[in-house]
């Protein structure tokens, strides 16, 4: 049986898209999304409603506008031949508004699993590398924004660790402050004109394990593009290669290989890119995963503890990145 909110999906399936729902199944992933896998006399169908506490579509029109913008782009995405799920629209739109001021949006359903980071097997990162030169080529000629969502800044990463600092040292987190004289020390000694050699343009942000639908020989799909926006398309693989590849303290340099190869079959990459692509990495995500909140939390889960390791990992290469990381 239907609960309310399924109920009010199947109806506006039917009356914007001819479409009868047979059954609904939720899926409980992620925080503060709301999910179901929808059987239709049509096929298949991933719904996802946009909860008010986490997106405030209403009370945030702009931010509805860049949702829009991203589904648009996935769609043309899906169009081109990369591996991720076709947006439904309705009238121009791909955000749909039910009677009761719910946001949805509709997309294909895909089949594939999700596996635990750093477990990606040869093929599935070498997949992965050729879905993510795909879908960087394709992104190369998406107009640009006005300036990059994220720019390497070494003054504006001292304030934020700042503020990390006083935290910690409020709570007395000895832990957390042993964390940030380490980041403290690395980022302060750090060339920056490194980066200069980094192209700007738009890339996922967040190509990561749980936003990947796998089968045994690679990918079926990459999903979740709330995030993408237009910074450095190397980001996404320093990101790709580190969810894919550290297992257990160590990078399996197969599976860099594997990725590596599967990307330049669409994108150019080096492996001097993939060491500063790290580098990068490690300048958007330290200043957020080292914090007192996030070890408090990473105790309990094992998400969040991941991503601290994957920082520790970063630090611990820091010298020996170029020599691991060049000739792949």
């Amino acid at each position: 049986m239907l609960r309310r909110w399924e109920e009010e999906v199947a109806g506006l399936l039917k009356t914007r898209f001819g479409l009868t729902v047979r059954d609904a199944s939720p899926i409980d992933k992620g925080w503060l999304n709301v999910k179901w896998k929808v059987e239709t006399d049509g096929g298949l169908l991933f719904v996802k409603y946009y909860h008010p506490e986490r997106y405030k579509l209403h009370a945030r029109p702009e931010r509805k506008t860049a949702i829009e913008q991203t589904l648009e782009l996935q769609q043309g995405l899906g169009e081109a031949g990369v591996p991720c799920p076709r947006v439904q629209a309705w009238k121009g739109s791909f955000i749909q508004e039910t009677p009761s001021g719910m946001h949805i949006t509709l997309m294909d359903w895909v089949d594939g699993v999700t596996v635990t980071a750093g477990s990606m097997n040869d093929a599935q990162m070498r997949g992965l590398g050729q879905a993510a030169g795909r879908m960087h080529r394709w992104l190369a000629a998406v107009p640009p924004l006005d300036k990059p969502a994220w720019q390497p800044d070494q003054s504006a990463y001292l304030r934020e660790w700042e503020t990390n600092r006083e935290k910690a040292a409020e709570a007395k987190d000895e832990t957390v402050l042993a964390w940030l004289s380490r980041s403290r020390a690395i980022v302060g000694a750090m060339d920056f004109r490194q980066f200069e050699a980094s192209k700007p343009g738009w890339l996922h942000w967040d190509l990561w394990v749980d936003n990947l639908l796998l089968h045994d020989q690679g990918v079926a799909g990459i999903v979740d593009f709330d995030r993408m926006t237009m910074a450095y398309p190397e980001i996404d693989v320093a990101r790709a290669v580190l969810s894919g590849a550290l297992q257990d303290g160590e990078l399996r340099l197969a599976g860099v290989r594997a990725f590596m190869d599967g990307y330049r079959e669409h994108a150019e990459a080096s492996g001097e890119l993939l060491v500063r692509a790290i580098r990068m990495l490690y300048l958007i995500e330290s200043i957020w995963w080292l914090r007192t909140e996030i070890r408090a939390e990473s105790e309990l889960r094992g998400l969040l503890a991941r991503f601290v390791e994957e920082m520790h990992w970063i630090e611990d290469h820091w010298q020996s990145l170029p020599e691991l990381l060049e000739r792949v």
